[in-house]
């Protein structure tokens, strides 16, 4: 088994991506947590829709960065859809209306329908989030994602927006030019503007400082779509750091039970698989079942611990009994 690329200090934005229900949220924040720890600026930033930092770190963090109490120097945000789409029509609303009504008798309604309109929300948060990756406020960007399917759909959306959107100004003239209306620059400055939002996504997640850390757990459902994710993300052209397996039951754990020890059987064999698929590429990091839920900041601080091998002089409250 090799080492993985991550966690590897040229890295700027890491993403964490899973199944649902395998950790991918508290393996963010747990990265997080030891990012901020070392004194370097980190974002923790969730685009899932049923988000759960909040519950994680028993803290309200929607709607904007917020910085957390104890950990000097990390900001925590849960992406508010509402005020996402708020945002949008801000951006946009005016451009859009001028769009539609160039060519079609609407009235402004039509901005609320384009603003909701599926997909539309989804890119603009993309473009929030490179926002944050093209300003220096932060050193780490860690990007809880949502469940894979929406991540990869989301990836997907914006190669067809960059796509489709290249060919939409000369779509746009032909309709306007058989409707004889008169053309104008500002639609088509529209669509441009959209279309290098999408092309700049891309290039930020497939840049050499972003990663992707696949997320999975010793089951045979979690290990199959893991292989599934990976082959999807390769298709992307983004990289994958690592892949990292959690709620493994360690030996100590199982003494006595029958039952722990035949989970601790079941998942020795998908161990062996991980590792024989990807032990070596991108490589593989074991996080071990813990005795309780993870919440609350000591909790998560034991995750860091194992997921990122720090000494415990890194992580001084670790050990603390307060």
């Amino acid at each position: 088994m090799t080492t993985p690329r991550w966690p590897d200090p040229s890295l700027r934005l890491v993403a964490f991506t899973g199944k649902g229900g395998v950790g991918k949220t508290t393996c963010s924040a747990a990265a997080a947590v030891a990012y901020a720890t070392k004194g370097e600026r980190t974002l923790l930033l969730t685009t899932d829709r049923s988000p759960s930092l909040s519950d994680i770190f028993e803290l309200n963090v929607s709607g904007e960065p917020t910085p957390h109490p104890e950990v000097d120097g990390l900001d925590i945000l849960e992406m508010d859809y509402e005020m996402v789409v708020d945002r949008w029509k801000d951006a946009y609303g005016e451009e859009v209306y001028h769009l539609f009504s160039s060519f079609l008798d609407v009235d402004r309604e039509v901005i609320d329908y384009v603003a909701e309109a599926p997909g539309i929300p989804e890119e603009y948060v993309m473009g929030i989030l490179l926002d944050f990756y093209e300003d220096d406020q932060y050193d780490r960007i860690v990007w809880d994602t949502a469940p894979a399917g929406s991540t990869l759909s989301l990836l997907e959306l914006q190669k067809r927006f960059y796509s489709h959107l290249g060919q939409a100004p000369s779509i746009y003239a032909d309709v306007r030019s058989a409707m004889k209306r008169e053309a104008g620059e500002r639609p088509s400055k529209l669509l441009e503007q959209w279309r290098q939002l999408a092309k700049d996504t891309l290039d930020m997640v497939q840049a050499p400082d972003a990663t992707f850390v696949v997320v999975t757990i010793p089951e045979g459902l979690a290990v199959e779509e893991t292989h599934r994710i990976i082959d999807e993300l390769s298709k992307h052209d983004v990289d994958i750091g690592a892949i990292v397996v959690n709620n493994v039951l360690q030996e100590e754990a199982t003494a006595g039970s029958s039952f722990h020890e035949d989970r601790s059987a079941m998942q020795q064999t998908y161990l062996e698989e991980i590792d024989e698929r990807w032990g070596d590429d991108p490589g593989v990091i074991l996080v071990p079942q813990l005795p309780s839920e993870v919440k609350g900041l000591e909790a998560i601080r034991q995750i860091t611990h194992e997921l990122m091998d720090l000494d415990e002089h890194d992580v001084p409250e670790l050990n603390s009994e307060n």
